[in-house]
């Protein structure tokens, strides 16, 4: 079976590129930050599967919101019917999500076959995005999706951070105090 495969690649938001940049030069190893920043991009998205109206998407027809109460007793969440494409974007065991980690760098998607109909739109059915990091996000959701590149980069940026102060307690012996440390 042929998946559609959507991605995104972090240039779109030159902040959190640059950091991640900024991350790799200190750095040759950045999988604890990047398993942060992937629980907290799955958390976020829950709040998209969750909207009890349409949110920042377009609404759907009158006949469709019908059809769909009378087919699963709900109109709300637009994106939810089965939770198919839910679980495989929100949760990390479940077998269509895609979280892969290495040294540098990661993928977080989803496997399930429809889900690009639903990032990219169609000519019967609107742009009802699901994906997105940058600055495109405050356009679809509340500011738990939107704050995520902010918290991205204060994760990478403690991160870079602490491997600093450690690298220089090891050379210097003094152990330098990182604002947040007790």
């Amino acid at each position: 079976m042929a998946f559609g495969f959507t991605s995104y690649i972090v240039e779109n938001d030159e902040k959190l590129a640059l950091a991640m940049e900024r991350a790799a030069r200190t750095t040759d190893d950045l999988r604890v930050p990047l398993r942060s920043i992937a629980k907290d991009f799955r958390k976020s998205r829950q709040a998209i599967f969750n909207l009890k109206g349409p949110g920042q998407y377009p609404d759907l027809k009158e006949t469709t919101k019908k059809s769909k109460e009378r087919a699963v007793g709900f109109v709300y969440p637009i994106l939810k019917l089965t939770g198919r494409l839910d679980a495989s974007v929100t949760n990390s065991g479940d077998k269509e999500n895609v979280t892969r980690i290495r040294k540098l760098s990661m993928d977080l998607g989803t496997k399930t076959p429809y889900a690009i109909y639903h990032q990219n739109g169609t000519s019967k059915m609107p742009l009802r995005k699901f994906l997105f990091v940058g600055p495109e996000s405050s356009r679809f959701a509340n500011s738990q999706i939107s704050g995520f590149p902010e918290r991205a980069l204060n994760t990478l940026n403690s991160f870079v951070l602490r491997k600093l102060g450690n690298s220089m307690e090891q050379a210097t012996g003094i152990k330098p105090k990182i604002r947040g440390d007790k």
